[in-house]
């Protein structure tokens, strides 16, 4: 009987513990036989050493005429690493003669523990707040790996987004994928990362990898800072909201509330740790003056949290004053000039400066009243008026109205009158608040734009 096991290939051929490895053996009974081969068992063996080791075993495969080969794929494991000394056997018997036959054929392989490498990066983490970190692939091996899947797992670690697919992975390329995860606990903890992977498009393995993070404890650290800005009736609040906390906080509202103020609140988003945010809250105001609660709500972590703090907001209204005033005496009639001017922070419309007609001064002419029209905020414009007055008359009334923020203002101002050609003393004024629109008025002067 002339055969022989011509060849057994390895797939793959080098394998990893606990992969399953195929022996694709091939038997040939040569032309010079005398009778066909009956084949009764091909058995994958190891090699010398204490005791008889099987792998695989498969019997009945019928028999092989003399020039014709046999192809039988068997399929072992191996649960540890290193080179591994095998024997392809075939048990059989010469039809002819009815003999035994038994063919020999020596298998090396080297099992490794061949994997792509896998890293881990993590972000700092804090307890209760989302962090986050990547898992990269790198394919060594000399083939592609297909049918990547990554999963991530924690010990005191809740896994918001825990798996990553990716269909393949050239040889000598990678893969980075992201994860997400909320400490539940503080100190240190382990992330897992298993990845699951496919070569030649039928050997499937798994590869872990675990790394060790240590959460913080959540520190809450938020501040306020107010400033008031803007002037006159365009005041408003500019705050600044800065996190000191170590973690991000989000879905920041900041507000205002007031007895006698409204303030438009406004909404960030993302604040991250350290950094800080700086808001305008334009403000109405009722009165010149409101304390105001600012306040900020916002979310750290899983909870929802709120700080506030307590500042005030002033506006000063277009105010007018006669200054540097100068009158002089003649022939019964009085000058008096000067400047109406606006200590206010708002402008002041429609000013009218007019002589009061009293039983001892009657206005006069040229200027029985005076249009100053518009004073700016922080600005004067000056005016000229005269009258007619009785003997040893100390005082000549000089009213004054004008409108501020949409209300009218009446304001009586007692002129000093002394001597010809004197400087006049600052006059002593009262004031009047008619709470009038321009609208509602009945009557209206000669002057454009101005109601009396």
């Amino acid at each position: 009987m002339n055969a022989s096991i011509t060849n057994v290939t390895v797939s793959p051929p080098s394998p990893a513990p606990g992969e399953t490895v195929t022996f694709d053996t091939t038997v040939r009974n040569l032309q010079s036989s005398d009778a066909p081969l009956e084949i009764n068992d091909i058995v994958i063996r190891k090699s010398g050493g204490e005791g008889i080791t099987e792998y695989e075993r498969v019997s009945d495969l019928g028999s092989i005429s003399p020039g014709s080969t046999l192809d039988v794929p068997l399929t072992a494991s191996f649960s540890s690493s290193g080179d591994k000394d095998l024997r392809a056997i075939v048990y059989g018997h010469d039809r002819g003669t009815g003999e035994n036959v038994l063919l020999k054929y020596p298998v090396q392989i080297q099992v490794q523990e061949r994997h792509p490498k896998v890293d881990i990066t993590v972000n700092d983490s804090v307890a209760g707040v989302e962090s986050g970190g990547h898992v990269t692939v790198a394919n060594g091996l000399d083939t592609k790996i297909s049918n990547v899947e990554i999963t991530m797992d924690g010990k005191g670690i809740e896994m918001t987004q825990d798996r990553i697919v990716q269909a393949s992975v050239a040889q000598n390329d990678s893969v980075t994928a992201p994860f997400k995860f909320r400490p539940t606990e503080v100190g240190e903890q382990t992330l897992t990362a298993t990845v699951r992977y496919t070569v030649d498009n039928k050997t499937t393995r798994n590869i872990t990898k675990t790394t060790v993070i240590t959460p913080d404890p959540l520190r809450d650290s938020v501040k306020l800072d107010t400033t008031a800005v803007g002037s006159g009736s365009d005041r408003a609040l500019r705050v600044t909201v800065s996190n000191r906390a170590n973690a991000p906080i989000s879905n920041v509202a900041v507000g205002g509330t007031s007895e006698n103020a409204s303030l438009q609140p406004i909404t960030l988003e993302t604040l991250s740790a350290g950094s800080s945010r700086q808001v305008r809250l334009n403000a109405t105001l009722d009165e010149p003056q409101a304390d105001i609660t600012v306040s900020a709500d916002y979310k750290l972590g899983t909870k929802t949290e709120s700080i506030n703090r307590t500042t005030s907001l002033r506006s000063v209204p277009g105010t007018i004053h006669l200054a540097g005033l100068n009158v002089i005496q003649q022939d019964g009639k009085v000058q008096i000039s000067g400047s109406a001017s606006n200590a206010g922070e708002t402008a002041t419309d429609s000013v009218l400066v007019s002589v009061v007609d009293t039983e001892a001064v009657t206005p006069a002419t040229p200027n029985r009243e005076y249009f100053v029209g518009t004073v700016p905020a922080s600005d004067f414009v000056s005016f000229d008026v005269h009258a007619r007055t009785k003997e040893n008359i100390t005082e000549v009334p000089l009213k004054v109205t004008y409108l501020v923020d949409s209300k009218r203002k009446t304001q009586t101002f007692d002129v000093a009158v002394e001597q010809p050609g004197s400087a006049a003393q600052p006059p002593k004024s009262s004031v009047e608040d008619t709470n009038q629109s321009r609208a509602a008025c009945s009557q209206c002067s000669p002057w454009a734009g101005w109601c009396c």
